[in-house]
């Protein structure tokens, strides 16, 4: 089979894994893994060999990038503080203390090595967190401050990563050097980031101006973004990692204002299938590698020594982040500045915090960067075990944690804050009032009794809308019923449009041309329905 007939017949795996995922009590990561070490013991299942550089320059861009694309900025800035904690000092905590217990523990396993598997296991994942609380609707510091974290330790951990595997290389490790090293990388790639990231902002805008630009134009530029701005990076010898977070943040601050309806539809759509394929091959080839990787450390360790140790490292990083988070989050208030701007959180969203805690596809992607050799062509030290360990950690914190997590905030009772609520209704009545106050403004413009009866049609309907948002008490909640219902019906009356127009399309009475442009309108005005759809407590 060539290497596209491999890529497809992952991608069938990954689609047939995710049908199954849904009727698993776990998280879809661990339901790709696992299909990716059933699908290795099958007869003639194709082997893959990874190359290193390859893997993490496919996977890592991507994912980082869409991770800042999708941050907010303003909830970023102000939850600054708990995030750099979690993202620098959580991270160098971890580091150090999985690198101590696998040094201890691991015979024969270089110092340099264990803090490379500490750097490795340290950031989390923003996925698989999500994954947990899609269902929930839990206060928006706790999420931002978790996708903050996820976003920002990434970056810190895969750095520290990169200064670990420098120094099994050289043999030798400077402290200071290092931290004036991090700086300097950090910070240029950080510019370097900013700047790919607004000179293909620049020049989506010159092809807009042009006239020379369309959505799936925009969208390919989009897509290739995390990976200019992380190979130009590279080439400056500065941190890529760190350029493709900035390269999204920037482009999440941007695209929202600058894309047309169609583009941002476009891309959300494109880029949500691309990180869906990325997070389900990254862990059906790990699946595919478990064989030999296993077959590969049980000829230097016992099975059972090889969970100990799995349990060892795992809990470790598990207890570390606990034992971080709380101080972390109440040492600070000390401060009379800290107290004067922020108020502490309760222990409840404190342990949620500590417990959130799960690993995923970047640590997958660092794991399986690792060089296969040295310069002298020997084996790269400890490669093996280290891979197995991270894959341990994986695969327990995204069954402890990851299958806990949603029942332990319900057990806590940890709700929505009312900060969102309100902002959203906010929102809405303030887009009405625009939409409202530009509409009167054009009725001396209405020469024509159509036009008058089309325009009062919709201050009508803008009216009605405004009425439901600024209805109260028992008023309000009729409204909401009324609201429900209504979208109901519309959605049956959709349903019926559908069907009518299918069957004249089956039947020949209309052709292809004017068939698909109505259906594309009735799936448009079904994912606004969806989109608006009121919470099933407020139909009560």
């Amino acid at each position: 089979m060539t290497e596209f007939e491999h890529a497809l017949l992952l991608l069938l795996l990954v689609a047939g894994l995710s049908v199954l995922g849904r009727w698993l009590p776990w998280p879809h990561l661990i339901t790709y893994l696992a299909g990716g070490v059933g699908a290795a013991f099958l007869p003639g299942f194709p082997r893959f060999a990874l190359d290193p550089g390859f893997f993490f320059l496919c996977f890592l861009p991507p994912l980082l990038f869409s991770d800042g694309w999708l941050m907010p900025i303003r909830e970023l800035l102000r939850a600054k503080r708990p995030i750099l904690l979690l993202a620098i000092g959580l991270v160098t905590f971890t580091t150090l203390a999985v690198g101590l217990v696998a040094h201890l523990l691991v015979p024969g396993l270089p110092l340099a090595m264990a803090f490379a598997l500490g750097a490795i296991v340290s950031p989390t994942d923003a996925v698989a967190v999500n994954a947990a609380t899609e269902h929930l609707r839990v206060p928006a510091r706790i999420t931002t401050i978790l996708n903050g974290e996820s976003l920002l330790n990434d970056a810190t951990g895969l750095v520290g990563f990169k200064f670990a595997l420098a120094a099994v290389v050289a043999g030798t490790f400077s402290p200071g050097r290092a931290a004036l090293e991090f700086s300097l990388l950090s910070l240029g790639g950080f510019a370097v980031g900013l700047a790919a990231g607004y000179g293909i902002g620049r020049l989506r805008d010159l092809l807009r101006h042009l006239q020379a630009s369309d959505s799936m134009i925009e969208t390919t530029l989009s897509l290739l973004t995390p990976y200019a701005a992380y190979l130009l990076a590279e080439r400056a010898g500065v941190s890529g990692v760190l350029a493709v977070v900035a390269a999204g943040l920037y482009s999440g601050w941007r695209d929202p204002v600058r894309m047309d309806a169609e583009t941002r539809q476009n891309a959300y759509g494109v880029w949500s299938l691309a990180i869906f394929w990325l997070n389900g091959i990254a862990f059906v080839l790990l699946g595919l590698q478990f064989p030999a990787l296993f077959a590969a450390v049980r000829h230097e360790f016992p099975v059972p020594q090889l969970l100990g140790m799995i349990a060892a490292v795992a809990g470790t990083a598990m207890v570390a982040r606990i034992a971080w988070v709380f101080p972390g989050t109440y040492l600070p208030f000390l401060l009379p500045v800290v107290r004067r701007h922020e108020k502490p959180a309760t222990p409840r969203a404190v342990f949620v915090v500590s417990w959130a805690g799960m690993r995923g596809t970047v640590t997958l992607a660092a794991a399986m960067s690792i060089p296969l050799t040295l310069a002298d062509g020997s084996p790269f030290p400890g490669r093996d075990i280290v891979i197995f360990l991270a894959f341990g950690v994986i695969v327990t914190t995204l069954v402890v944690q990851g299958t806990t997590l949603e029942g332990i905030i319900r057990r806590l009772g940890i709700q929505e804050d009312e900060s969102r609520p309100r902002e959203e209704r906010l929102a809405r009545m303030t887009a009405v009032e625009a939409g409202l106050a530009q509409l009167r403004e054009m009725e001396p413009s209405a020469e024509t009794s159509d036009q008058n009866a089309a325009l009062g049609a919709v201050i009508a309907e803008y009216e009605q809308r405004l009425a439901v948002l600024t209805a109260e008490g028992e008023t309000q909640r009729s409204a909401r019923r009324r609201r429900h219902a209504g979208h109901h019906y519309r959605l049956a009356a959709l349903k019926a449009e559908r069907h009518a127009l299918d069957g004249l399309w089956r039947s020949g009475a209309i052709i292809d041309d004017v068939h698909r442009p109505l259906q594309q309108l009735l799936d448009h005005e079904e994912t606004l329905l969806h989109g608006s759809a009121p919470a099933p407590q407020e139909a009560a």
